[in-house]
């Protein structure tokens, strides 16, 4: 995320060629081969792919928070909250239904959010190698953009469920 806020910083400051080498860092910090540089990109699309390391970023933390917040409220959920458990609760009205459901479904969420994560740092390392004119797949653009508004709808459908 901080590379995104530095990288449109820089392209609205004009400065694109340094650009590359803070790519670069963010590449090989993925474990992502080096990065080739076939063309130069403008401005603009530095910009958009700055915004874009932002929302990738920001999407990293909230599914790093949920993965906390799973762990806790999850297998621990009988710990940490003490009722009531009407019958609204998932798996009330007992304390023991309710600990039940919601060990259930974060165990899941625990298991897939570090396959998520990484899976969305190689997209987006194969996003950045794609604006600088290297051969990815066809389907990087359109995952990276889907991806992108599907975070951003899952971050604001839980914050409406708070």
């Amino acid at each position: 995320m901080g590379v995104g806020v530095v990288v449109m910083a820089l392209a609205v400051v004009g400065r694109v060629d340094s650009v590359q080498g803070w790519w670069r860092r963010m590449a090989r910090y993925l474990g992502s081969g080096e990065l080739v540089r076939l063309r130069r990109p403008g401005a603009v699309n530095s910009f958009g792919h700055g915004l874009l390391s932002v929302v990738f970023g920001c999407l990293s933390l909230f599914l790093l928070m949920l993965f906390v917040l799973s762990i806790v409220r999850g297998p621990f959920y009988g710990f940490v909250e003490d009722g009531p458990f009407g019958p609204g609760t998932w798996g009330g009205p007992t304390k023991t239904g309710a600990w039940a459901v919601h060990a259930a479904i974060a165990v899941p969420v625990v298991v897939l959010i570090p396959f998520v994560l990484r899976g969305s740092a190689l997209l987006h390392a194969a996003e950045i190698r794609r604006l600088y004119g290297s051969k990815v797949g066809w389907w990087v653009l359109p995952a990276t953009i889907l991806l992108s508004i599907g975070g951003l709808l899952f971050f604001y459908s839980w914050t409406q469920q708070i």
